[in-house]
């Protein structure tokens, strides 16, 4: 999940791209250029949080209403359009994506490249970085990472 919190309005975000594997909502992505792909991050530069745009269509459209924790709108498909947006000084985000393990508040963060099932969460960094870890917020049940960028 991903949550803006507080964050620049009419800010532009990238949908030029599709997601090169199944992701949920809130990761950090890189893109990669050549096959127009937003990829699991290899490295803590060119990071985007990868969102996407949640219309219910076919059958789900006569459901009523759906949760935005639905697993059919958390979940991103290889394959599926993108929306990927660019985290800028100032800003707050709440995100289900990141590795408790050790937090607190005040803590930088950096994003899991290791392959594996947390790669592109943040997690505690022992350097100084751009996310900083505020706590965590309870959204309808949920529980999100605030997360300031520097």
């Amino acid at each position: 999940m991903l949550r803006s919190l507080q964050t620049i309005p009419h800010k532009n975000a990238d949908a030029m791209f599709k997601a090169a594997s199944e992701v949920t909502r809130g990761r950090l992505v890189q893109k990669n250029h050549v096959t127009k792909t937003a990829v699991l991050p290899t490295s803590q530069e060119g990071l985007y949080f990868i969102n996407k745009d949640n219309y219910p269509v076919g059958i789900m459209s006569a459901e009523g209403e759906l949760s935005d924790y639905d697993s059919r709108l958390e979940k991103i498909q290889a394959g599926e359009s993108v929306v990927l947006e660019t985290p800028l000084h100032g800003e707050r985000y709440g995100t289900s994506e990141y590795v408790p393990d050790g937090l607190v508040e005040g803590d930088h963060l950096e994003v899991e490249i290791t392959s594996g099932v947390n790669q592109g969460k943040l997690k505690k960094s022992t350097d100084v970085t751009k996310f900083k870890y505020c706590g965590t917020i309870n959204d309808n049940g949920h529980t999100l990472a605030v997360i300031e960028v520097l």
